[in-house]
């Protein structure tokens, strides 16, 4: 309702992708050509039938889960993270264009209706980000995505189940083998026994090297839960 009202109170006048002029609100935020790209850019690709990497290769699975299968059962994203993709992660994240989460989550959440796999499924839960981070950001970027996310399927969100109690520097500073070191034991879960037999939906804003997916997948079924399934925006290259 507060961003219907900011709609008319402060209309939007221009795509936030490509600067063209018109008239765009919470649920279009970008003209129809942007919004022409991201759905192709989501289809243009194979993808890892497992971790939804996109793929330069016909292959069905990445090289990564080749060698070793991921903890979750599927990993999905709406496209790559590059391009227009990518320019919506930036603006969303750090230009606090909350109302973008309102598209994305349409976006992401056509997915997993679409997608049998992800069926059963009890909750919600965002991939949680540290105290310093909440504070430095002003909002969490997952959780508002996983909330809309969860109002959409029509599945319970629990945004506190899941906890960060280990921080660190941010994960895109890292290098691949410094971002797994980093997130070791960086999660916990609150309320295991809500957990307990549960089929859990991840959200998360970006899927890069998956190191933080993996982690929160091994720390929710290290608490109990049956299976998990994460949804991303944005999903790096696999090989």
């Amino acid at each position: 309702m507060l961003d219907l009202i900011l709609d008319l109170i402060f209309p939007q006048r221009t795509c936030c992708l490509c600067r063209r002029p018109g008239f765009f609100w919470s649920s279009r935020p970008w003209c129809d050509a942007c919004d022409d790209k991201l759905k192709k850019a989501g289809t243009a690709h194979n993808i890892c039938r497992r971790c939804g990497k996109f793929l330069t290769t016909d292959q069905s699975l990445c090289r990564e889960c080749q060698e070793e299968e991921p903890p979750f059962f599927i990993a999905r994203a709406t496209g790559p993270y590059e391009s227009c993709h990518r320019q919506v992660v930036k603006q969303y994240k750090f230009m606090e264009k909350r109302k973008l989460s309102h598209v994305m989550a349409r976006m992401m959440s056509q997915i997993v209706l679409e997608t049998p796999e992800y069926w059963p499924l009890d909750m919600v839960i965002p991939v949680p980000m540290s105290r310093e981070g909440l504070i430095k950001r002003g909002f969490d970027q997952s959780e508002l995505l996983a909330s809309r996310i969860a109002r959409r399927i029509g599945v319970r969100f629990e945004p506190h189940l899941l906890v960060r109690v280990k921080a660190g520097p941010p994960q895109r500073e890292l290098s691949r083998e410094m971002r797994e070191k980093n997130l070791l034991h960086a999660f916990a879960v609150e309320r295991p026994d809500r957990l307990r037999g549960k089929n859990v939906l991840l959200v998360d804003d970006v899927y890069t090297t998956g190191s933080t997916a993996r982690e929160c997948t091994r720390t929710l079924l290290g608490a109990g839960a049956k299976r998990v399934g994460v949804i991303a925006w944005a999903a790096g290259k696999g090989y």
